[in-house]
């Protein structure tokens, strides 16, 4: 980090400034008029009822962030904002980080010598550590790796955990190799990197997701094409590329978890995950429950087979015999019983790619998936029910439909968008092929 970037850190004092300033500005300046085409368009798309047009909505929030540090986002793939209450943007050229209002604050491009690059994820703890999902270079002896010709140079999987962002001494505390730090390979000649018999690599293993817990433990999704016996996979013993990783807080590795199948899709599956979710989320709180509960988003190559369910809610429930990882009933059932509303997490063909997926951390609880191919923001309830909840006086419980999106670049589209995120009522797109990170929000919020 250079010490322009330490400079340019974190203005907290003038966040608040401008976010009066905004408020200030006025709806019209802000959200456009009643009457201008942009409007109109924001109360047709997404809803159920025809009666609450003109109550429920997403709508966008004006400007869009398309300036990340040093000039225009280059591919954003991921957003996230922080429990520093920071935005971290991630695209082809590294870290972005803003503040509330959009303004760049400075760019992480380099980490130990090396370019940040191919970015795939990114989070923060509670302990404001951030975490990257990336890939970087490296020489192990004895590894044959077939972007150096089956030599010993390697382009490996790997997280970052990166404290001191927020103070402008940025630090790598630890990196988590593939697949050096996968503790089903200890002590097997696959714990150095290799090429398998179907002439699959390590170095074809992708990091996908990252998500954290309220005791700051990791959930680390991985992918890849080596799976199976059949697929190059040595033993049931040793973790399939498909996996779903557990860390301790200070990186150690707990286990890959077994009972999620890797090679085909199922309610309990692994199968090419593109995202993994938890339940707890910024702002920082004195207290949080631990929910050890996750979402997994699923999204094989087209060369595999589609999943029914593109997105799988699993219970991590303690027994007497030991930790036991359960199909979410309450959240099935719930797809199962049309009185409860007219979509649901658990339909049947509801998503093509899903790409990432965000959780509302407050009273709505509201579930977020973000499926690059159908280029849109699907929204459920805490239930699994798509929708959110009526405006007072509606007549109706059931939940509206706010779910939107298709290809382009209008305030309501996207394309091949890559990352979502939410933050106090606030919802953000990573819109990869529109090179900007898109904002809304729930037109009942603003009363």
């Amino acid at each position: 980090m250079t010490s322009s970037m330490s400079r340019s850190l974190f203005r907290h004092s003038a966040l608040g400034l401008c976010l009066l300033a905004t408020g200030l500005a006025g709806c019209d300046a802000v959200l456009g008029s009643k009457s201008d085409p942009t409007t109109d368009e924001i109360f047709i798309e997404g809803q159920t009822d025809p009666t609450l047009v003109d109550d429920v909505g997403y709508v966008p929030l004006n400007p869009f962030y398309t300036q990340g540090f040093g000039g225009a986002f280059v591919n954003p793939v991921d957003v996230y904002v922080g429990y520093d209450e920071f935005v971290y943007v991630a695209d082809d050229r590294g870290l972005h980080v803003l503040d509330l209002a959009g303004r760049p604050q400075f760019l992480l491009d380099q980490v130990e010598g090396q370019p940040l690059r191919d970015i795939t994820a990114i989070v923060q703890d509670r302990r404001l550590n951030v975490y990257v999902a990336a890939r970087r270079d490296t020489t192990v002896a004895d590894a044959v790796c077939p972007s150096s010709g089956g030599g010993e140079d390697c382009d490996l999987a790997v997280v970052y955990r990166i404290s001191g962002l927020t103070t402008g001494t940025p630090a790598v505390e630890d990196i988590l190799w593939h697949p050096f730090d996968d503790g089903s390979r200890r002590f097997t000649r696959f714990e150095t990197p290799n090429v398998y018999s179907t002439g699959a690599s390590d170095e074809d293993a992708e990091f996908t997701g990252v998500s954290v817990l309220a005791d700051n433990r990791l959930y680390v999704t991985r992918r890849g094409p080596v799976n199976t016996t059949a697929t190059g996979r040595p033993s049931q013993a040793f973790s399939p590329f498909n996996a779903f990783l557990q860390y301790t807080a200070d990186g150690a590795y707990i286990q890959y978890v077994r009972a999620l199948t890797p090679d085909r899709a199922t309610l309990l599956s692994a199968y090419y995950p593109s995202d993994v979710l938890t339940f707890v989320g910024p702002p920082q709180r004195g207290s949080v429950a631990l929910n050890e509960d996750f979402l997994l988003a699923l999204a094989p190559p087209p060369t595999e087979a589609t999943p029914t369910y593109g997105v799988v809610s699993v219970q991590v429930v303690e027994t007497t015999d030991g930790i036991e990882y359960r199909v979410d009933s309450a959240r099935l059932g719930a797809a199962g019983n049309p009185d409860l509303g007219d979509g649901a997490l658990f339909e049947p063909g509801q998503f093509v790619r899903p790409t990432s997926m965000a959780y509302a951390p407050d009273q709505t609880g509201y579930l977020f998936v973000l499926d690059a191919g159908k280029d849109s923001l699907f929204v459920f309830n805490q239930n699994g029910i798509e929708g959110v909840a009526p405006p007072p006086g509606a007549g109706s419980t059931r939940p509206v439909r706010a779910s939107f999106g298709g290809t382009g670049a209008g305030p309501l589209q996207f394309s091949n968008p890559n990352g979502v995120a939410y933050y106090e009522e606030v919802v953000y797109v990573a819109d990869t092929g529109n090179n900007r990170i898109s904002r809304f929000r729930l037109n009942t919020d603003f009363e």
